[in-house]
């Protein structure tokens, strides 16, 4: 009987340090050059889906950040909950946090109990990676169709 030896999985850690590095330079984006500690921000994404974006703790070399997901449709399933470390000395956004877990494997034995994937660590970055381009995408086309009305108006 011939059996199918498993690999164990490893982490691409370089795969996983390019999705925090991105994720760091596009929150600078996203955020204002100046905030405080508990400062927060509501980002409209339209059809009454928004995220709530809150500055949780500011320490010289790290910041704390959660990212609630809220929506004024009764049809919408599940929402979305992150908190991330923002590291400015190594220039990377990692998640911490994601749906009240709050121990991240950056690999998980597979199958588990508990359904995670082999590499949840790295798509739960993934995912916020996602989430920032939207809002990024989404203020740049409110800034284009607001500059499109006022040049349209004079």
């Amino acid at each position: 009987m011939n059996t199918v030896k498993k690999e164990k999985y490893v982490v691409d850690l370089q795969k996983l340090q390019s999705i925090c590095s991105r994720n760091y330079a596009l929150l600078l984006r996203l955020l204002p050059l100046d905030y405080t500690n508990q400062q927060t921000w509501q980002i409209e994404l339209g059809q009454g889906l928004y995220f709530i974006l809150s500055v949780l703790d500011v320490t010289p070399y790290t910041e704390q950040f959660k990212l609630v997901q809220k929506s004024n449709l009764p049809t919408l399933v599940g929402q979305l909950e992150i908190e991330f470390r923002l590291y400015h000395d190594a220039q990377m956004v990692e998640v911490t946090k994601y749906q009240q877990q709050d121990r991240i494997r950056a690999n998980n034995p597979y199958p588990n109990s508990k359904l995670h994937h082999k590499d949840e660590k790295t798509q739960i970055n993934a995912l916020l990676k996602d989430w920032l381009n939207l809002a990024i995408d989404h203020q740049f086309n409110k800034s284009k169709e607001a500059l499109l009305r006022n040049s349209a108006s004079n």
